[in-house]
């Protein structure tokens, strides 16, 4: 499934390891067996810790390439680019990062690809880190979230234990993509047969593809090539291209209905809503106001 890969692997083999050293230190049993058994644990989190550094400054310096051939940026990390996103792997784990992020143009559309890295911890330990490749383009109004992830043995174990995906016309696809959506209307009406030919010819083993929001997704686990990074944006570029037309315009629409009722909202709202350093009670705060110029807000002028 597109949750593991085998690089996430060595994390868990890593983190158990490292783990291990940690619980091993903090008991204090030090007979010869047991602390064999702990230094060769702290060989494999060392070897692990090294693997992990080379991986991320190779991994980073072609990404640097990559940008400065095609006029992108490159940012060391870059959280706000996941801000809101929610579903695996998404709001997983602890000490959530985004990492080697790179951002352009691509095809006419804004997009940025990056690594997502999150710990998985037990009983407060950390244990394992798990990385993924996630590629996104832009798109200018929001849509339905559905989720497409690729039929493997992981998805049709789902399918067997009553996790059952939508089926659409086409056998072929059926075969290929797993389906989630929680409006089967919607997601017949995304997936017309254009977008599906654009699905089974673009797809990559092992990458799973998301469309929430204003964004089209494309991820998997571990760190994927910077050579394939053309490929992955041909997929999302490709979604976001092949939107049917009544799919589109009916998400224009609630958009602009939603932006107008927000405008209504706003011109509709008391003045004390809308008057900085007022707070809902209807009394003037003064927080966040200067209103003399003093460089001293006028609430804290008024506690003194």
């Amino acid at each position: 499934m597109q949750r593991f890969s085998r690089r996430n692997a060595f994390g868990w083999v890593g983190g158990a390891a490292a783990l291990i050293v940690t619980l091993g230190l903090k008991v204090g049993i030090f007979n010869r067996f047991v602390f064999a058994f702990i230094c060769v644990a702290a060989l494999v989190a060392l070897a692990y810790w090294v693997f992990r550094v080379m991986e991320q400054s190779r991994h980073a310096r072609r990404l640097r390439e990559f940008a400065l051939t095609h006029g992108w940026t490159y940012h060391e990390q870059g959280g706000a680019v996941i801000a809101g996103l929610t579903g695996f792997p998404f709001g997983e784990g602890r000490d959530r990062m985004v990492e080697d992020l790179v951002e352009g143009t691509y095809g006419g559309h804004p997009c940025a690809s990056y690594t997502y890295r999150f710990e998985q911890r037990v009983a407060g330990e950390r244990t394992a880190e798990q990385l993924f490749t996630v590629t996104q383009v832009s798109l200018d109004v929001p849509y339905q979230r559905l989720d497409l992830v690729p039929e493997d043995i992981g998805s049709r174990l789902l399918n067997a234990v009553g996790f059952a995906d939508i089926d659409l016309e086409s056998a072929e696809f059926n075969r290929t993509w797993r389906v989630q959506c929680a409006d089967k209307r919607y997601a017949v009406d995304f997936l017309d047969p254009r977008m599906m030919q654009l699905l089974l010819t673009n797809r990559m083993p092992g990458v799973a593809v998301r469309v929430d929001g204003n964004r089209v997704f494309a991820w998997s686990a571990g760190v994927a090539n910077v050579k394939d990074l053309s490929r992955r944006l041909d997929l999302v570029c490709g979604v976001a291209g092949r939107i049917p037309a009544h799919v589109a315009r009916a998400a224009t629409e609630a958009e602009q209905q939603r932006r107008a009722l927000a405008d209504e909202q706003e011109r509709n709202a008391p003045a004390w809503a809308k008057t900085g350093g007022v707070l809902n009670s209807g009394h003037y705060t003064g927080i966040g106001v200067d209103a003399d110029g003093d460089g001293v807000d006028d609430w804290n002028e008024r506690n003194r």
